[in-house]
């Protein structure tokens, strides 16, 4: 295998290292959730109700599979290219809800978001697997 055929194409591992900061990003957002942090607004008439624990686990869940989804895009898995995808569809609709509430964070990650679903699309076909 030459070089070329090794490395890894750039838009994946901008994919990959976005979800990374996107995890990140979901574990700080469900900390305050959890603290109940006076900051975060008033969503008492959301899907949840007041009820920011659920919020907070949603967010953390998303954060694991977020960390799964850009390790797998790393290792050059198939599979992972699916995960990004649904993980990143999943987190723009949960960020458009959340709009209102913190639009210039959801904003930024809706963007994110929308740049690895690109990255992950625009390369499908260019990766070769790996050898196993």
């Amino acid at each position: 295998m030459s070089y070329m055929e090794e490395r890894r194409s750039g838009w994946l591992t901008y994919a990959a290292v976005m979800l990374f900061i996107a995890a990140g990003l979901y574990v700080i957002w469900a900390i305050n959730l959890w603290s109940d942090a006076k900051w975060v607004s008033d969503i008492s008439d959301g899907i949840f109700g007041d009820q920011r624990w659920l919020w907070g686990l949603f967010d953390a869940a998303m954060a694991a599979l977020y960390l799964f989804a850009g390790k797998s895009l790393l290792d050059r898995r198939h599979f992972g290219r699916w995960v990004a995808v649904i993980a990143a569809s999943l987190g723009i609709l949960r960020w458009f809800y959340w709009m209102p509430f913190a639009p210039f964070l959801a904003l930024t990650i809706v963007g994110m978001l929308f740049l690895v679903i690109y990255a992950v699309l625009a390369t499908w076909e260019e990766e070769p697997r790996p050898a196993r």
